[in-house]
């Protein structure tokens, strides 16, 4: 990986630079503690989620199910499965990105169980907004890949269920396009003008362009950013847009580049006519993003219990197995390590594993003046 950072600690103890690189897992460990004075102290999520984070929960059935999730990030014939073994209905709401999601939770809706990044779960635990889980209680616990026992962002994983494993890549049309580098460069391909989305993610954009400038991925060196901002900025002629309606922008032909995440791609060709032409670009040449979504259940849950069967429900191999080959997204979880094999095979770059997580760009959890920096970059990029 080439993003290359700086030695800066910050006051929390964590790296400001590569804080989400699992190879500094001691370093990320050790300042999960202390920052959770930092955390409810500072600006965030705030006052709608409250309660006993230690209350002990059943998996037994409370109530319905109140989901939160990004859209297309699950197989609907597994819910409605869910719904018919426990008699209950799923209602199920949708968000578009991280701080839409924690703007929903800071205004005091509840929710059973959401699907945040590794960055936000430890963001959640700091600021004590979600529920211990009793893994003892998780029947198919164990299908769960070793690596995720004690990760970097929630010990012991006391708070969290490992969901899905992601890369950020680029999406392309590989029968109109042949001149792809497998750089973020590629977002600036003037065959494709007119054609480019990039993605409506503050920490996806500016990722891709802090490792584009051989800048650590999680920078917030200032002059870094307004660098990365001023290539975004001269983006814009030969982009069509910014989205994160990344499946219906290629699948439509709309775009022919689209900077997008791994499982797009499988979706995306489940739609279209010829599948070959959509192919997955992993950024080699500057490195990627990677990283992990958990299952987690909120302090004000009202239904904590329907949430641990769910959670159990979907580790169970042979669901696990059914949602691999529906959303495309790999699972830390061995009842669906054939079924992604064989939705990968001959497609290597749509890969991600927990050495990929161990040594690769992850995105940190930064603290509120740098978040600020980072929101703030992005919203000059906008208006531009």
């Amino acid at each position: 990986m080439s993003g290359v950072g700086g030695d800066n600690e910050s006051i929390a103890g964590l790296p400001k630079g590569v804080a989400g690189r699992l190879r500094r897992r001691e370093l990320l460990q050790a300042g999960a503690g202390a920052a959770v004075a930092l955390g409810l102290s500072s600006c965030g999520i705030g006052r709608g989620l409250q309660g006993d984070t230690d209350r002990v929960i059943e998996p037994k059935v409370d109530g319905d199910l109140y989901y939160y999730n990004y859209s297309q990030y699950i197989n609907p014939g597994l819910v409605k499965e869910f719904e018919k073994k426990y008699d209950v209905k799923v209602i199920q709401s949708y968000f578009d990105s991280m701080e839409g999601m924690l703007a929903k939770l800071r205004a005091g809706n509840a929710y059973d169980v959401i699907f945040p990044t590794a960055e936000y779960v430890q963001r959640l635990i700091q600021q004590q907004q979600i529920l211990r889980i009793p893994r003892d209680k998780l029947e198919n616990i164990d299908n769960i890949y070793g690596y995720f026992d004690n990760p970097w962002y929630d010990p012991d994983s006391a708070h969290s269920v490992p969901y899905a494993m992601y890369i950020t890549g680029i999406g392309y049309r590989a029968d109109i396009l042949d001149n792809m580098t497998q750089s973020w460069s590629d977002l600036g391909n003037e065959e494709a003008a007119g054609r480019i989305y990039v993605l409506d993610d503050y920490q996806e954009a500016l990722a891709a362009g802090n490792l584009l400038n051989g800048y650590d991925m999680n920078t917030v060196v200032e002059s870094e950013l307004e660098e990365t901002k001023n290539w975004l900025v001269g983006l814009k002629p030969l982009l069509r847009g910014f989205s994160v309606d990344t499946i219906t922008t290629m699948s439509s032909g709309n775009a022919w580049i689209q900077h997008l995440w791994n499982g797009d791609i499988v979706n995306i060709r489940y739609r279209v006519d010829d599948p070959d032409a959509y192919q997955f670009e992993k950024i080699t040449k500057d490195g990627f993003p990677v990283g992990s979504d958990a299952f987690v259940i909120p302090v004000n849950a009202e239904h904590p219990g329907t949430a641990l069967l769910f959670i159990d429900f979907m580790l169970d191999p042979k669901n696990a197995a059914k949602n691999v080959s529906w959303n495309g997204y790999p699972m830390p979880n061995r009842g669906q390590d054939q079924t992604f094999a064989d939705l990968a095979k001959g497609d290597p770059n749509i890969v991600v594993t927990t050495d990929d997580l161990e040594g690769g760009d992850q995105f940190a959890n930064l603290e509120q003046t740098e978040r600020e920096l980072w929101t703030n970059t992005w919203l000059e990029v906008k208006a531009s």
